[in-house]
């Protein structure tokens, strides 16, 4: 998406890092922006998610090149 001029930011738990990265610099992406989540997810509280995805929200508009 980059290469189109628009902002890309990939998503992925902690447990897979190491692989989102080995496929990014693989397919010649490797300064892909990444926001990395804690692992697992599955099984969390909805309420626990949510306190996750509210924290984690402002990094990944920053990594996306939105100013407040």
């Amino acid at each position: 998406m980059e290469e189109l001029s628009k902002p890309a930011v990939v998503v992925v738990t902690a447990e897979f890092v190491t692989i989102a990265s080995q496929i990014a610099r693989l397919t010649g992406h490797a300064s892909l922006k990444r926001l990395v989540l804690p692992y697992p997810l599955e099984g969390l509280p909805e309420e626990e998610v949510r306190a996750i995805a509210q924290r984690t929200w402002p990094e990944l508009l920053r990594l996306l090149g939105v100013r407040p």
